[in-house]
């Protein structure tokens, strides 16, 4: 499939060529609206709709176990238009035809300036939202102010695109890859990400400036959390009212909640994961992410209105994922029981799930952040850098982590982003 997807990007590139201005005299931008998709032949659907395309008898039927990505049978991708004869080999790549005439559009709702999303734009259209799997530097062609909440329209054109499924979340992309992880082990990707500009730019058009509104982000509270399901993935989400929750590692005052169980696996927060070493370890970590001496790790801390959830999948449960690479890596984070704001992309990190939770649902669900500033907490209810420092050390001295926090034997992940090398 990789010599596929090359020759893919060679066909699409030549064609991008001669549409592309010249370096020194580039021509003004254009600002895409309906009537120019409308002028290419293009018809609109809405992103609700083209989700639903993956779950439909003729495709996929669910999403829920189609995103093990353990092989190509389970790595589950639809592409958009008609497949190649060279396409058809691969048994887990289905085709849906009648999206060769159809766009859609949205606004944005994710930058990545602080460095906390890679590569990814996210978009929603008042009826559900998605992720572009794209290029690095995304901030610099689309627009997202969440001070102002000022934003701009995407226009997506979807013929010859991938929608694929990593772990229940549906994204577009290029065609399905595999390539060895940092650690050596050979992954499976259901889509990849369109990393030219050029060629990206012949598939995604920015828009007129926008504004989002109260369709765009779904406002959730101790009231209301159970509504968050399958629909809400990929949408902007901000948690009012929300607590902090450490689990199975000592808190401020060197207590332990129980640990989280994400089936039959002890989850612990909050926590950074060695993602090089083959097997994921988890050790006690009291930043945002983990980033020292040029190695960067991913850190997950609980966020809750369950207290007396013992799943990660258990409703009102959520771990925000922030990378190393992020701006804010090393800041600390809130104490244990601090009660603040979260607003980020709603997402799922499972290989099935019921969406009600316990022991034979082993899903995890995530918050993606685009800014520190979403992480809004009382400043006196923020560690110290010192409170933080002792925090670890003392949780390394008495056996709850395995490696030294600040020198742990593990190389730099390379991969970047909220899933890091995994």
């Amino acid at each position: 499939m990789k010599s596929l997807k090359i020759a893919i990007a060679v066909l699409v590139g030549a064609l991008a060529a001669g549409c592309y201005n010249d370096f020194d005299t580039p021509a003004p931008r254009t600002l895409y609206t309906d009537a120019e998709m409308t002028a290419m032949g293009l018809e609109h659907v809405t992103i609700a709709e083209v989700k639903g395309w993956f779950e439909s008898p003729e495709a996929f039927g669910t999403i829920s176990g189609t995103g093990t990505n353990k092989d190509w049978a389970t790595t589950n991708t639809l592409k958009l238009g008609s497949l190649t004869s060279a396409e058809e080999q691969f048994v887990g790549l289905k085709d849906w035809p009648s999206a060769s005439d159809k766009y859609i559009k949205g606004k944005v709702i994710s930058s990545d300036r602080q460095g906390n999303i890679y590569k990814s734009l996210f978009i929603d259209d008042g009826t559900a939202g998605i992720e572009l799997k794209l290029y690095s530097g995304l901030y610099l062609d689309y627009y997202l102010n969440l001070e102002t909440m000022e934003s701009q329209w995407v226009y997506v054109r979807l013929d010859g695109l991938y929608l694929g499924n990593y772990r229940m979340m549906l994204s577009l992309g290029d065609a399905p890859s595999d390539s060895n992880n940092a650690s050596g082990a050979h992954k499976f990707y259901a889509n990849s990400n369109l990393d030219n500009p050029k060629i990206a730019n012949q598939y995604v058009f920015p828009g007129e400036r926008t504004t989002l509104d109260d369709k765009n982000i779904i406002e959730v509270n101790s009231g209301n959390y159970t509504s968050l399901g399958k629909a809400q993935l990929g949408r902007l989400v901000r948690f009012n009212g929300v607590k902090v929750r450490y689990a199975g590692v000592p808190n401020q005052d060197h207590v332990t909640n129980s640990p989280l169980k994400n089936g039959n696996f002890t989850s612990s927060f909050p926590t950074w994961v060695v993602t090089d070493s083959g097997s994921p370890q988890n050790a006690p970590w009291y930043y945002w992410a983990y980033n020292i001496d040029n190695v960067r790790l991913y850190a997950s801390v609980l966020i809750t209105y369950n207290d007396a959830a013992e799943y990660t999948s258990d409703p009102g449960v959520y771990s925000v994922r922030t990378s190393g690479y992020s701006q804010f890596a090393m800041r600390p984070i809130p104490k244990d029981g601090s009660i603040g704001t979260v607003l980020g992309i709603y997402g799922i990190y499972s290989q099935q799930s019921n969406f009600t939770g316990g022991a034979n649902d082993y899903a995890q669900y995530q918050i993606s952040v685009s800014r520190l500033e979403d992480l809004d907490f009382k400043a006196e209810d923020l560690l110290t850098e010192a409170e933080a420092d002792a925090l670890a050390s003392w949780a390394y001295a008495n056996g709850y982590a395995e490696y030294d926090p600040f020198d742990p034997p593990v190389k730099n992940d390379p991969m970047g982003g909220m899933e890091g090398g995994e």
